[in-house]
């Protein structure tokens, strides 16, 4: 993998903020302070998070809030359909929750952590897709996007792992943990 990987992660952090319905569980949930989270696994210590509704039975965004009869589609200048500003805030949060790492320390398992790295870049491609054919993403940007998602995704390998030294490694042994996101790991460990 080169540096172009978390660059890539970042890019495709669009993929995960608009899309609907080909995301991982989403947690919500009020910490002691009263700050609201949100992440794709329930805390730790699971004190009353809750999944967040992010589509209702009509497939619009936001629960009822957001139905076709009530809300009309609005569009950005290069023709692709406007996220409602809740959802946006909603989205930030989520990808917040996703560069967070969980602190708890697992061994490198290669077999593992690239299962988990391409099954994410998988969900993000599924996401753009989805994004692309709902309108929410315009084939322009999904075309410069995909392909380096793709080429990340392909130098992912065992082989790379196993001789991963430095941040690399590291990037690998936080992925080896099931509660870790790319966008997180891939923050956290350059390389």
């Amino acid at each position: 993998m080169k540096s172009s990987f978390l660059t890539t992660s970042i890019l495709v952090c669009f993929a995960l903020l608009c899309s609907t319905g080909h995301a991982q569980g989403v947690y919500k949930w009020v910490d002691a302070e009263g700050k609201t989270h949100y992440g794709s696994q329930p805390p730790l210590q699971d004190k009353g998070s809750e999944p967040v509704k992010l589509r209702n039975s009509n497939n619009s965004f936001g629960g009822d809030n957001y139905s076709a009869a009530r809300k009309p589609v609005e569009y950005n200048a290069d023709g692709t359909k406007k996220i409602p500003k809740d959802v946006q805030e909603l989205g930030a949060g989520i990808v917040k929750g996703l560069k967070k790492v969980d602190p708890t320390n697992e061994p490198l398992n290669c077999n593992k952590a690239v299962e988990n790295v391409r099954d994410q870049f998988d969900l993000m491609l599924k996401a753009g897709e989805k994004n692309l054919k709902d309108g929410y993403l315009s084939q322009a940007n999904f075309d410069v996007t995909a392909p380096k998602i793709r080429q990340a995704r392909s130098e992912v390998t065992a082989t790379d792992c196993q001789s991963a030294t430095g941040a690399k490694k590291s990037f690998y042994q936080c992925m080896s943990n099931d509660r870790n996101h790319i966008s997180g790991c891939g923050s956290k460990y350059k390389f």
